[in-house]
């Protein structure tokens, strides 16, 4: 049953991968008195995606470890790895676009 019960909280952090740092984000603005919500500006959602992209490769990195103590899954671990290069493809794709952006900008007339 906990396998089931694993698929499903699994299910419901992929529909919502931001949910986990809603909740560690309030905690800590909270400690610290400040009241920023998550995304509210650019730099907060690049921060906020970078955070996410960290945990997932340091994840796929636990799952590895755990691969070869023999406590995971082969699965388990290919999936972690595929996804933290699913990842990291999209971080370098995001990288790219803002560069060209960014170029375009100094292209511009004044």
């Amino acid at each position: 049953m906990t396998d089931f019960a694993s698929a499903i909280s699994a299910y419901r952090n992929a529909a919502n991968p931001l949910a986990g740092l809603d909740k560690k984000e309030s905690a800590s603005a909270e400690e610290t008195g400040g009241g920023r919500d998550i995304g509210t500006d650019f730099v907060s959602v690049l921060k906020d995606a970078t955070k996410m992209a960290i945990g997932t490769a340091k994840g796929a990195e636990q799952s590895s470890l755990a691969a070869v103590a023999g406590k995971a899954d082969i699965r388990e671990v290919v999936a972690a790895v595929a996804n933290a290069e699913l990842t990291l493809e999209t971080v370098v794709n995001v990288r790219d676009k803002v560069i060209n952006a960014y170029n375009e900008i100094l292209r511009m007339p004044i």
